[in-house]
């Protein structure tokens, strides 16, 4: 039996250890979830009124919206843009500590790769990450092509957590 000892370690090479399998755990779990179907326990009357019907497009983002708000993500503004297939999302992060943001990241990413494995047509997510209403924190995103390669065997989901990790960047003003 080998044992390996990790000598010299920074406090910032043991953040990142952490922040990475958190992430790592969140996204894989989440994508390989299947959706769960829902159920009414009573029928409700319906009116008939005319209305627009939305795109699939457009659906599967009320789905995603959902999705974030029973993760306790709280959204600021989810835009769908189906000509050039992304996805636009501001959100507020819950967590305090770097270490955390990781798993939140994961959470999202996750929710989004579920949807694109679902049939959801949308290639990249773009998220800005605010530290509250007023003050943006960073930005990071995530390409529904990293996914697939995860789904055929390309890359690990470490591979995958890393890419979308390395997207994320600090705003000038954090």
């Amino acid at each position: 039996m080998v044992t390996l000892k990790v000598v010299g370690e920074s406090r910032y090479d043991m953040r990142r250890r952490r922040f990475l399998t958190a992430f790592s755990a969140a996204v894989v779990g989440i994508a390989g979830c299947t959706q769960e179907s829902e159920t009414e326990d009573s029928p409700q009357p319906s009116t008939t009124l005319p209305t627009k019907t939305p795109s699939p497009y457009a659906e599967q983002a009320d789905d995603f919206r959902s999705f974030l708000q029973q993760e306790g993500i709280s959204v600021v503004e989810l835009l769908p843009q189906p000509p050039s297939n992304t996805v636009e999302l501001t959100y507020v992060s819950n967590e305090e500590q770097y270490e955390q943001v990781g798993g939140e990241i994961g959470t999202i990413a996750g929710g989004f790769f579920n949807r694109v494995a679902n049939g959801w047509e949308a290639e990249r997510l773009n998220a800005v990450v605010m530290d509250s209403p007023e003050s943006r924190f960073g930005t990071w995103y995530a390409k529904s092509s990293w996914f697939d390669a995860y789904r055929d065997g390309e890359i690990s989901s470490n591979e995958l957590s890393l890419k979308v990790l390395d997207t994320l960047s600090r705003a000038e003003s954090a």
